[in-house]
């Protein structure tokens, strides 16, 4: 996960990451507990929507207290994170290459990024039901394409 980012991030913006990752099943439940718990423990008086973060009961309680922070944040900013947590897990073998091209999908939509890295990712997503219907590509030229895409459009440019 993006620690230098969330770090320096207002409490906005990372939780419109970890709404957005927690809805589209990027990023795991606790997760955002774990950035709500050291948020409080750095500042002397933490806001009290960042203990409803780290005390909330489950999925539903977690995405309601995240998205009650949402209202100033830089979504694409946010987006563009996930879409570097989506390039590290499927460098690590946590995800498939279509898995992840339709996670980028629904990021660049949740987070409002520009129409064209929708489409990007959409692009992908057509050559691999071509890959596996034996029309076009192969599996390696279209890994190198999906990394070259998340790479363009995440936050390591």
């Amino acid at each position: 996960m993006h620690t230098t980012s969330l770090d320096v991030a207002d409490d906005a913006t990372a939780c419109a990451f970890f709404w957005v990752g927690l809805a589209v099943g990027v990023l795991r439940e606790d997760a955002s507990r774990e950035w709500a718990y050291a948020r409080i423990e750095a500042r002397d008086t933490p806001a009290i929507e960042v203990i409803e973060i780290a005390t909330a009961r489950d999925r539903n309680a977690a995405l309601e207290a995240l998205q009650a922070v949402t209202a100033h944040a830089d979504w694409q900013a946010a987006g563009r994170w996930l879409l570097e947590e989506l390039l590290a897990q499927f460098q690590s073998g946590q995800r498939s290459a279509l898995d992840t091209t339709r996670s980028a999908m629904q990021v660049a939509r949740a987070t409002q990024l520009p129409e064209d890295v929708y489409y990007a990712f959409d692009g992908l997503d057509d050559e691999f039901v071509l890959l596996a219907n034996g029309i076009y590509g192969t599996v390696a030229g279209m890994e190198a394409a999906l990394v070259d895409a998340l790479k363009q459009h995440s936050s390591t440019v």
